[in-house]
């Protein structure tokens, strides 16, 4: 019992820690936890949103296929009102026709009385006009509001080419544009010693030796030259030798070359009545006017000049 007095008297009585409130929190951390099928957020807004979406794109297609309906109703209701069809012959007006029939043209193209201009298509009309050889262009408006009027501008032929034994006309502009038939006019030179090659266009340019051939039918329509273009009946195209020709009156090949054509006239005009007042000029076959200061007189065979 005294030891055990003792003992217990012999320990330190120990302090008694007080408890403090402070202002540090316990900071608990976040837990995530998989979430469970039943939570997971519902498909129904994306379904009503699409749902919604595809609605409003078929709205708007039936109000789209609804106007393009109410145009086409409109059009054909247009299309069947007697103002705007046209009304007679007189209400045709064709301008510049002389060669050309584009009459026929204008009926199969359905452009006759009674037809409403609003059917009338003038670009798909004016290319079929182009395929009638003597038409050069073409261009028709509607006169609103029951007329169309059609200006044609026809292919002026100015001579015929011989190509391989065939003739073809050609115009102003050096293009050929058909083969000569019965009925087409012939009062032209005929222009021999081209191929077709020469009248292919160069960028729009004619080629160097077409080119010579209309710088030499200029010349001819001056009226101060010795010989006209409506008194050639040939003239022969030769790319090293020049030109030929061959006048309606004389009957014989004229050498010009490919120059100084006036000079080479005049020499002419000042022998030729030498020639005609000795009776010589049947005996002729060419004259060579391609020397500055002589003529030079080729023969028919078997024939011979009298001093």
């Amino acid at each position: 019992m005294t030891y055990a007095r003792s003992y217990a008297t012999s320990r330190k009585p120990q302090k008694i820690k007080k408890f403090r409130r402070t202002s540090n929190k316990r900071k608990i951390p976040k837990l995530y936890f998989r979430q469970n099928a039943r939570n997971r957020p519902s498909l129904w807004p994306k379904i009503k949103a699409l749902i919604l979406t595809t609605s409003c794109l078929v709205g708007a297609m039936v109000v789209l296929a609804g106007f393009s309906l109410m145009l086409v109703a409109g059009y054909q209701y247009l299309l069947s009102m007697p103002y705007f069809c046209i009304k007679d012959a007189d209400s045709i007006i064709i301008v510049g026709q002389n060669r050309s029939q584009p009459e026929a043209i204008l009926r199969e193209m359905q452009i006759r009385p009674g037809t409403s201009l609003l059917a009338v298509q003038p670009l798909k009309v004016e290319q079929a006009l182009l395929q009638q050889p003597w038409i050069e262009a073409a261009e028709l408006s509607r006169v609103w509001p029951d007329r169309v009027r059609l200006i044609v501008r026809e292919h002026q032929p100015v001579a015929l080419v011989k190509i391989d034994k065939k003739l073809y006309l050609m115009n102003s502009r050096g293009i050929i544009f058909k083969a000569m038939e019965p009925h087409d006019p012939h009062e032209f030179p005929v222009i021999t010693g081209l191929e077709l090659e020469h009248f292919q266009r160069v960028g729009g340019n004619k080629t160097p030796l077409l080119a010579k051939v209309f710088d030499f039918m200029e010349l001819l329509q001056e009226k101060d030259t010795f010989l006209s273009w409506q008194t050639v009946a040939e003239i022969h195209v030769d790319a090293e030798r020049g030109f030929t020709i061959y006048p309606t009156d004389l009957n014989i090949g004229l050498s010009l070359g490919f120059r100084d054509y006036k000079q080479k006239l005049a020499n002419l005009q000042k022998v030729l009545p030498h020639i005609k007042q000795h009776g010589e000029l049947a005996k002729i076959d060419r004259i060579d006017l391609n020397y500055p200061q002589r003529v030079l007189v080729r023969l028919k065979q078997n024939e011979h000049l009298q001093p």
